[in-house]
């Protein structure tokens, strides 16, 4: 009989809860509830946070990544951002995600198969999923152009954070006019797509897209006309003039 091939979540880690219970009591002590409450204008639905500023939460996360950089491989970084993933902060689950992002040298394409998973049972709002493309994924994708492949699979995923996920991770690149066929391929899937969230997504990655090629962007837009959804075409023309944003408005209705 054939092993099943191990994975680092299969490694049994002490330090890693160790690691993981610790960052979870510095952080709750840092919790600022009345900050917290403002949190919650940013979602349309409930989420639990803490109410830690940016730069506090940054700096700390930089102090655990300058602990555990030297003394750990990627097998631990996944290892705790999978424990720091299953608790209900957002700024507990940001933290783990930045702490792995701190190993991307280390990615191979086998991540995939565990982003997966999160993506469709932790990572369930619109910040945690971007934070985690920019920050883990964007880098897999530039190590290892395989993972193409997988982003085109994601996108037709019916769970609504993978498919996001497959446009979010592009934009780093559609930005510095990178990997564009796969950018336009990818957005037009989604003009069907019945979520207002991938509509946003869709219309930000098209925007990145033309910042370094307008032309080829309003083409784009006048060719699909009737069929993008206004949400994604008022999100790709922002970069455009005024005069040109009103032209692409009234070219584009059906």
């Amino acid at each position: 009989m054939n092993a099943r091939r191990q994975t680092p979540l299969d490694i049994p880690q002490p330090a890693v809860e160790q690691t993981a219970r610790r960052i979870l009591s510095d952080l709750r002590a840092l919790a600022n509830p009345m900050r917290a409450q403002g949190v919650q204008q940013y979602f349309k639905h409930a989420v639990v946070a803490l109410g830690i500023d940016t730069p506090t939460l940054r700096s700390y996360t930089r102090d655990q990544i300058k602990t555990l950089k030297s003394r750990w491989t990627l097998a631990e970084s996944v290892a705790l951002c999978d424990k720091l993933l299953q608790e209900p902060e957002l700024e507990v689950r940001g933290t783990g995600i930045l702490i792995l992002s701190a190993f991307e040298k280390e990615f191979t394409p086998q991540l995939t198969e565990t982003a997966e998973r999160w993506l469709k049972t932790r990572l369930d709002n619109w910040a945690l999923v971007d934070s985690f493309c920019g920050s883990v994924l964007s880098p897999l994708l530039e190590q290892h152009p395989s993972v193409e492949a997988t982003l085109r699979r994601w996108s037709q995923n019916r769970v609504l954070w993978v498919r996001r996920a497959s446009l979010v991770t592009l934009v780093p690149f559609a930005r510095r006019g990178r990997l564009l066929d796969l950018a336009y391929e990818l957005a037009q899937e989604h003009f069907v797509d019945p979520e207002d969230l991938m509509h946003k997504a869709t219309g930000w990655l098209l925007r990145e897209a033309g910042k370094t090629n307008s032309q080829r962007l309003r083409d784009f837009l006048l060719k699909h006309g009737p069929a993008i959804p206004r949400t994604a075409l008022r999100y790709a023309i922002e970069r455009f003039p005024g005069p040109v944003r009103n032209q692409l408005l009234t070219a584009t209705r059906e």
